[in-house]
């Protein structure tokens, strides 16, 4: 798994349902999706990358660097990965079926929320990124126990508000 074949499952889903898809909105719904995961499957969807406190909320640095020539207009194209093995450059999608329902729920309940809303629930206190960003320092990482410790707490709650 590597983070370009998670952004561009939801650089695909906001395509297929003309939903306006920015770096910010992008960055967000791809943690989201990454706690989740973590949470339920015990998987990390980034590879050997991992999601950094920025200034707004969780980054994957590869993926905004791929994406800043949009600035905040909508993302028109899909992340791109490099195989040294072929020596070719490649779209990178999400095989795993597991992996795919989940990030499908995560779409369902967050691709309507606005770039800047996104960026406010990751900014929640308590959140991974608060911890993060707290100890003062950008670009920190982010670890991924406390990513998977917070979303399998925050999934807890939203199934227990359902019964």
């Amino acid at each position: 798994m590597c983070s370009s074949a998670l952004a561009n499952f939801f650089i695909d889903k906001a395509k297929e349902e003309c939903i306006i898809m920015s770096n910010l909105k992008l960055q967000k719904l791809m943690f989201i999706g990454y706690g989740w995961t973590l949470a339920l499957i015990d998987k990390d969807l980034t590879g050997t990358e991992g999601f950094e406190a920025w200034q707004h909320g969780p980054v994957l640095p590869s993926i905004y660097h791929q994406m800043k020539c949009y600035g905040d207009t909508p993302i028109t194209k899909p992340a791109m990965d490099y195989d040294s093995d072929e020596n070719k450059v490649y779209i990178p999608i999400i095989q795993d079926k597991c992996v795919k329902e989940i990030l499908e729920k995560v779409w369902g309940i967050y691709k309507s929320f606005s770039a800047w809303s996104l960026r406010n629930l990751t900014h929640k206190t308590g959140s991974p990124w608060d911890s993060s960003f707290e100890r003062k320092s950008m670009f920190i990482d982010i670890p991924e126990e406390e990513v998977k410790e917070y979303y399998t707490k925050y999934i807890t709650a939203l199934l227990d508000e359902d019964d």
